[in-house]
Order: C-alpha cells, then sequence, then structure tokens
C-alpha cells in the first residue's frame, strides 16, 4: 500500500497531464518558430547561391572577352610591327 508519503513523492517527481500538455504545446510553438526560421534561411542561400553563380558566369565570359582581346591586340602588334613587352 502506499502511503501519504509515497504518493507526495510521486506527484513531486512525476509530470502530471496537465504539465505534460503545457509542454507540448510550448514544443509546438518552438517548432513552429524554427520551421519560420529555417524557410527565411533556405531563401536567402538560395538567392545568395544564385548571385554567386551569376558572378561566376560573368567572370567567365570576361576571361574569354580578354582572352579574345589579347590576340587582337597582339595581331595588331604584328601587323603594325610594334613590339609588345610583357
Amino acid at each position: 500500500m502506499l502511503n501519504k508519503q509515497d504518493k507526495d513523492w510521486i506527484v513531486d517527481n512525476f509530470a502530471t497531464r496537465k504539465e505534460l500538455y503545457l509542454v507540448r504545446d510550448e514544443l509546438k510553438s518552438d517548432i513552429s518558430e524554427i520551421k519560420t526560421l529555417v524557410k527565411e534561411t533556405l531563401d536567402a542561400v538560395d538567392g545568395f547561391s544564385g548571385k554567386v553563380a551569376d558572378l561566376n558566369q560573368e567572370s567567365k565570359m570576361g576571361a574569354i572577352t580578354l582572352r579574345r582581346h589579347g590576340v587582337n591586340i597582339e595581331e595588331l602588334a604584328k601587323a603594325t610591327g610594334t613590339k609588345i613587352y610583357s
């Protein structure tokens, strides 16, 4: 048989149904906030990665243009008999 002291110990050491529901509701709220933050973060990272991809493409095209200009300058130098020092 449980005596008063045993019952008090059980009440003090175990959560009641009401306490568990309160914790559950807090967890649901926290999870909802986390989901919102994760979505916002993913949207920001997606935008950033798109900008990085654009910059990489511009860099590649700039390198191609620079090489083409270099070839044109060398051809002009040959045609005019000019010596280029590098």
